[in-house]
């Protein structure tokens, strides 16, 4: 079984530690999941939900 990566490049942990995004199902790494209401999103996802953009360089997500 190979490992995933995350769309940032790093590997993503296994198992318990694993995040997914519920809404397209891709590998999230712990800095890149975006968590609304106790769900996993990847951070397109997540502002694809919250109808806000963001930076495809990363960093945090916030609002504006």
């Amino acid at each position: 079984m190979s490992a995933e990566r995350c769309r940032c490049g790093l590997l993503v942990a296994r198992g318990s530690e694993r995040f997914g995004c519920l809404e397209c199902g891709a590998a999230c790494c712990t800095a890149c999941a975006i968590t609304l209401e106790s769900v996993a999103y990847c951070r397109y996802c997540a502002a694809t939900l919250l109808g806000t953009t963001v930076s495809p360089l990363g960093g945090q997500f916030e609002l504006y």
